[in-house]
């Protein structure tokens, strides 16, 4: 029975597929103002051993976009990923086994190696598609309809877009400093303080230059999936729906952005959450860089420090001689899932660099640790030199992680990761 389902169901997702392929290529060609670009590139590679094997993960994800002219715009995404690109690659050339006979059950050896496959395949899977009217009523209004991964809050990327400055947001995110995401799934990344997932619409009032408001109303993605990590819960029971209003302000040296939101389950459970981001630019080659806030508080439940989401990075620099010190306090709660193992978890990283970034190559090296701060428990200390290099729209980084803290098992003690990403 279920061979007969899949037999039945792939072709029609393959025409399905194929159709929508055609139409969507159909509307790029006819449109005459339409252009097709890719905003938003990056891949990263981690190479290290783990008992005793050779280990390469790599993560991709990539935005394709179709814009047509000034007053209409749309966005189309898709994420392209695999934590561990060896086990994908072997995987797709073996078929998986037929079940066995009803009643005989499963051992849980073939459950943990079909589970290892399913968790390490190469996936190509959809992120966001939006679309925007601007000026709408010949207001200055923008008003978006989005599905799926739409913004995300207080992470600076969206002022060079609305104001034109110069990209202020910290480098400490990502697969390079988190390359086992959060509670050990790559593809779950700390992105900012919080993140819009779901169905819904956006409304943006554009009529000051350096003030911009946006409310979000939309029903989320978050659902309870058939498996759950260790010490891991997701927020919440049957549809949630959710709301929030979010503020950017720029002038001059001063960028700053706060955000307020609620969710609300079908169960009447409810969620809120607020933040704040700022950046000074001093002027005289000091700067300085935080997020604060809480990705998620559910009401009735106590409150305390594991709820924060807390990032303070003070910047120097000295002519081609800059000093990055990093504070990164983690939230038990992000984006509705609660991750226990992250509890009293905190990041410290100072990144020594030489040259800048806008000017081709630049290298240097990072000390930092990652501890649980009750107890210091988990302590982890690493050294990485590293080096970035700019060129055709590209920043190629290298870095190799050294960790003395693995002393005890001395083939992984070295880690090493690539990553290409767009740079504009």
């Amino acid at each position: 029975m279920i061979q007969k389902t899949k037999r039945e169901i792939l072709p029609r997702c393959g025409q399905i597929l194929a159709v929508g392929t055609a139409l969507f290529f159909m509307v790029l060609w006819s449109s005459s103002a339409a252009e097709f670009t890719i905003p938003r590139l990056e891949m990263d590679t981690r190479s290290r051993m783990n008992d005793g094997e050779m280990v390469v993960s790599s993560l991709m994800s990539a935005d394709f976009a179709l814009t047509g002219g000034y007053k209409y715009s749309f966005l189309l995404g898709f994420t392209l990923e695999a934590a561990d690109l060896a086990k994908a690659f072997t995987n797709r050339n073996f078929a998986v086994a037929p079940p066995l006979p009803a009643g005989s059950g499963v051992s849980a050896p073939d459950y943990n190696a079909l589970a290892d496959r399913l968790n390490n395949q190469a996936n190509l899977g959809f992120r966001i598609g939006k679309a925007t009217a601007r000026d709408i009523f010949g207001l200055p209004l923008n008003l978006s309809y989005f599905l799926g991964q739409d913004d995300d809050f207080c992470t600076g990327d969206e002022f060079a877009d609305l104001f034109g400055s110069s990209p202020f947001g910290t480098d400490f995110r990502g697969f390079m400093y988190f390359p086992d995401g959060i509670g050990g799934v790559p593809r779950r990344q700390y992105n900012g303080i919080y993140g819009v997932r779901g169905t819904g619409f956006s409304l943006s009032l554009t009529k000051w230059a350096n003030f911009v408001p946006i409310l979000y109303l939309y029903q989320d993605f978050a659902s309870t999936p058939y498996y759950l990590p260790p010490n891991t819960a997701v927020f919440g029971g049957g549809n949630l729906y959710s709301g929030d209003l979010r503020m950017l302000f720029n002038h001059n040296a001063l960028g700053m952005e706060a955000f307020g939101g609620v969710s609300v389950s079908s169960t009447l459970d409810t969620s809120v959450r607020g933040g704040l981001m700022f950046h000074l630019s001093a002027g005289n080659g000091a700067e300085f860089f935080a997020q604060a806030g809480v990705p998620g508080w559910t009401v009735g439940q106590d409150f305390g420090i594991d709820n924060l989401f807390f990032l303070i990075e003070p910047r120097l620099h000295f002519n081609r001689l800059g000093v990055f010190l990093t504070f990164f306090y983690h939230p038990v709660e992000y984006i509705h899932i609660s991750t226990w193992d992250e509890r009293g978890r905190a990041d410290i990283n100072v990144k020594f660099q030489y040259g800048k970034a806008t000017s081709g190559l630049t290298g240097g090296f990072e000390v930092g640790g990652n501890a649980k701060l009750a107890g210091m428990e988990d302590f982890v200390f690493n050294i990485s030199p590293f080096v970035s290099y700019i060129s055709g729209g590209l920043q190629w980084d290298a870095k190799i992680k050294i960790i003395p803290t693995n002393y005890e098992v001395p083939q992984e003690i070295i880690e090493l990761f690539i990553g290409v990403r767009t740079a504009f």
